[in-house]
């Protein structure tokens, strides 16, 4: 099955937001405490996408 190509072009994708954003969350606060919780954010985000798109896998079986 496919599904760890699927799932590390997420991680990919979402590495962009995650230099993006953390370089934005820099510039507003000034602090790792606002960088470290966009992060934590975007993992949890992405996270969710990753088990949602297993689930889906799942039912629609082998291909």
């Amino acid at each position: 099955m496919q599904q760890w190509a699927w799932r590390l072009g997420m991680l990919v994708l979402a590495g962009v937001p995650a230099i993006v954003g953390g370089g934005v969350f820099w510039t507003l606060f000034g602090k790792w405490t606002g960088v470290i919780v966009w992060e934590v954010v975007l993992l949890f985000l992405i996270s969710l996408i990753i088990s949602k798109g297993d689930q889906r896998a799942k039912l629609e079986g082998p291909h």
